[in-house]
């Protein structure tokens, strides 16, 4: 026969009530809030009540929960947030100080009576009502908030620990847990994947009893689909470990890849250089850790680094794009010359028969490759040569002019200094004489026309302009070794499931931020294109450290940055953002942010930013006061609550021997 008692007393949330630690009563409840009386040697049994520590409190005894009215099967899930007088504090408070004054010596007085001593013992907390666990077909659920209350019910509290605080800070609801797998299978991961261990529980920088023994420390585990296709927050002064934590997350995402066999690309923004490098703090580099997955780059060459930058004289539009884009930042497009100049087209054509049209582009092409040699940009090779289509009579107009003959422009074609010469004999001969080609109509056309000035350094009426000079503004975005597009050879890289790492440690601050945002702008097109077009894009996590710079409150939702942040999710795009500066990020990205992960931030104002979310507002005073590198408040899109985690210091090696064992083949049995 079945002890119906067992069973009961096997109910998931009845285990949550653990006799032996046993701290107070409730003494007045709400909705919201709870006074607990508690007493020093209950206390001292539980190694003490930690500010923030989670309470239960329960009317049921655990051995003879059968015995228990239906009303009463539940557990109250409390946080301890402050101290709370007891109505007899006064008159205790009165009875210490007499006493203290009667004393005549600091050791070996009189001492209390025992039971004033005992009376003294006792205590409030306030607490702050998390919610109600409870039971449904076996499984464990838990309420965010109160069902009711009963001012004459005896609810003895208790301090969970061990296996019992683990069934609390890692609790998921059961239907929340089954919305997550569906949405694996919909990102495409189609394995089951486990919780990630991320840290152990910690309520305070004063950790030598709660966390004094290796039996205290309690696991928690994040769920690896709370991460993809979302926004996650890190904050946190500097040193506190938000570099740690990052890490942290890109092994996590590259676990649930492994794992999960589907290819996530992972996109680093490395402001100061230590995901890129190894440094004597991490002992290890990411690129060291996935040697064959990761590719990096750098503003300046260097070895083992692919060059950040667009090879102007092969990517000719977007060149083009960010030298009048510098123009504009300048405020130096107010002349009538560049004003033309910005005008001009450089687009191929894509038609392969447009053969008038194909030759007139490579005209232009040739002339403003001329333009950026003259302006100082460094050519591909010492060898470059350009190509192009001009009839035997502007041949020979532009050798009179020159007082030289050239080289074949179509056959041999001319080298960049060459090229400079030519088209500025082009431009003379033109003048005098309008060139023709060779069905009869103008060769100097405007677009053309508009860059044979910027070469000669003539306007239209023939006085002196800057001219190609001006260019001079963009030369910190150009690298001759390049052959693609830099945005679209990133994306192919995040396609295959790389991790990317951007190592913006050098350079100028103007132009890190210019090529960051660029490269965030393509990604996020390119995912958008695909969406658009009814193709899946990939999965993709981007992490950007000094966010404050890139998606600040003063940005417009139109932006780049703030577009990938808010509407990323919609193509599969993660975003982690770290900062300082709760207060400086788009109100309208912080409304959206899924999973936080908050150390010690220094000033109030950050503080009172943070306590509009979740129930950080019960961490006001830890947050300010705490320093401990990797003391962090956590909340997941899967965790109800904020819970305070000692985050594990990133482990290189482990890390590394963990991704190599996943690419060696199974061993058959």
């Amino acid at each position: 026969m079945l002890d119906v008692s067992q069973i009961m007393q096997n109910d998931p949330h009845v285990r949550l009530v653990q006799k032996d630690n046993f701290v107070g009563w409730v003494y007045r409840i709400d909705y919201d809030r709870a006074l607990v009386m508690t007493n020093d040697l209950w206390k001292s049994r539980v190694l003490g009540i930690p500010h923030n520590s989670f309470l239960v409190a329960a009317s049921f005894d655990p051995d003879h929960f059968d015995q228990a009215p239906d009303s009463e099967r539940e557990v109250v899930l409390l946080r301890v947030v402050k101290s709370s007088p007891l109505p007899q504090d006064d008159d205790m408070l009165a009875a210490l100080v007499d006493h203290y004054q009667d004393q005549d010596r600091v050791f070996g007085g009189r001492g209390l009576d025992d039971i004033t001593r005992n009376q003294m013992q006792f205590g409030g907390l306030e607490c702050k009502v998390l919610g109600t666990f409870y039971a449904v077909d076996g499984q464990l659920r838990l309420g965010s908030d109160l069902e009711s209350f009963y001012m004459a019910v005896r609810l003895a509290v208790y301090r969970p620990r061990g296996e019992a605080l683990g069934t609390i800070v890692n609790y998921v609801d059961p239907g929340r847990l089954k919305r997550a797998h569906e949405e694996f299978k919909r990102l495409g991961v189609t394995r089951e994947i486990s919780p990630f261990e991320i840290g152990t529980v910690r309520y305070t920088s004063t950790d030598r009893m709660h966390r004094g023994q290796a039996s205290e420390l309690v696991r928690v585990f994040i769920q690896p689909s709370d991460f993809l296709a979302r926004r996650t927050a890190v904050f946190g002064m500097t040193r506190t470990g938000k570099s740690n934590m990052i890490k942290q997350l890109v092994s996590v995402i590259k676990r649930v890849a492994d794992e999960g066999g589907v290819p996530i690309g992972q996109l680093i923004y490395d402001m100061n250089g230590e995901y890129a490098n190894a440094n004597q703090q991490d002992q290890g580099a990411l690129a060291d850790i996935y040697p064959d997955e990761t590719v990096r780059y750098r503003m300046l060459p260097a070895p083992g680094f692919e060059v950040l930058g667009t090879n102007f004289y092969e990517q000719l539009e977007e060149g083009f794009s960010i030298i009048i884009r510098e123009l504009e930042k300048g405020k130096r497009l107010t002349s009538d010359y560049l004003q033309k100049f910005a005008k001009a087209s450089l687009e191929k054509p894509d038609d392969p028969n447009a053969i008038s049209e194909r030759k007139r582009w490579e005209v232009k092409a040739a002339a403003y490759r001329a333009v950026l040699y003259r302006a100082g940009f460094a050519p591909p090779s010492s060898s470059y040569r350009v190509k192009f289509d001009a009839n035997q009579s502007i041949v020979e107009a532009v050798n009179q002019i020159a007082g030289q003959p050239f080289a074949d422009t179509r056959q041999s074609g001319l080298t960049l200094d060459q090229a400079a010469k030519w088209f500025v004999a082009a431009r003379t001969a033109n003048r005098q004489s309008p060139l023709m080609s060779s069905s009869n109509k103008p060769w100097v056309e405007e677009d053309l026309s508009s860059i044979l000035n910027m070469l000669a350094q003539k306007g239209d009426n023939d006085l002196y302009i800057s001219g190609y000079t001006v260019l001079a503004r963009a030369l910190d975005y150009h690298t001759p070794n390049r052959s693609r597009e830099l945005g679209e050879e990133i994306y192919d890289h995040l396609v295959l499931g790389r991790v990317v790492i951007l190592d913006l440690s050098v350079g100028g601050p103007e132009v890190r931020e210019q090529i960051a945002k660029d490269i965030a702008s393509d990604v996020f097109h390119a995912s958008m294109g695909l969406f658009v077009e009814g193709k899946t894009p990939p999965n993709i996590c981007i992490y950007v450290e000094e966010a404050h710079n890139l998606i600040g409150k003063g940005s417009k939702l139109t932006e780049a940055w703030p577009r990938l942040a808010k509407e990323g999710a919609k193509y599969r795009i993660a975003l982690v953002y770290a900062t300082q500066e709760v207060s400086s990020v788009h109100p309208n990205i912080l409304a959206n942010t899924e999973n936080w992960f908050v150390t010690h931030l220094n000033n109030e104002r950050e503080i009172d930013e943070l306590a509009k979310f979740y129930d950080f507002d019960d961490f006001s005073r830890s947050l300010m006061r705490a320093q401990d590198v990797g003391f962090s408040r956590v909340k997941t899109l899967s965790g109800p609550f904020v819970v305070p985690v000692q985050i594990d210091q990133f482990d290189p090696e482990a890390e590394r021997e963990r991704a190599a064992a996943s690419k060696k083949p199974a061993i058959k049995e």
